[in-house]
């Protein structure tokens, strides 16, 4: 018996999880507590209204702290020197707001063609109003292969 899934029948909202976001006037200190405590590697940006205005991910993160540390830094080192340096530094100052978003009608596989043409792991759902609903996962894709 065949039981492939058909990536073109499932649609985004049947994969998509809830995700916290943060405001834009949130500051770095707040978005490391966020990322820790959310085990994520991108930060949803919102308004007052929810709507997704920009994405902080561990890499803009890692840009601020090359840009303005003057040796490579790692370990437990990189997030000491985060806490001092920069915990009070607004999202808005480091966010993406170069944003690839996807309706919670689309299917998982326009979501998969997407993540490959533009190399991302995940990708916000947003509805027709832009404002931010969830995220889609590629580990959430292929978990729900594995148990198709």
């Amino acid at each position: 018996m065949d039981k492939s899934i058909n990536t073109k029948e499932i649609l985004v909202k049947d994969l998509m999880k809830n995700v916290v976001s943060a405001k834009e006037d949130s500051t770095v200190k707040d978005l490391l507590r966020i990322l820790k405590k959310e085990n994520t590697i991108i930060i949803p940006v919102v308004d007052k209204n929810n709507v997704l205005i920009g994405i902080v991910t561990e890499m803009d993160l890692i840009k601020l702290v090359k840009s303005e540390s003057p040796s490579p830094i790692s370990g437990t080192v990189w997030h000491d020197t985060i806490d001092k340096s920069f915990r009070n530094k607004q999202i808005k100052e480091i966010m993406s707001t170069k944003i690839i978003s996807i309706s919670p009608n689309d299917t998982i596989d326009n979501a998969l063609k997407m993540m490959d043409n533009y190399r991302l792991k995940v990708l916000p759902v947003v509805d027709y109003e832009n404002k931010l609903l969830g995220i889609i996962r590629i580990k959430d894709i292929f978990e729900s292969f594995l148990k198709g």
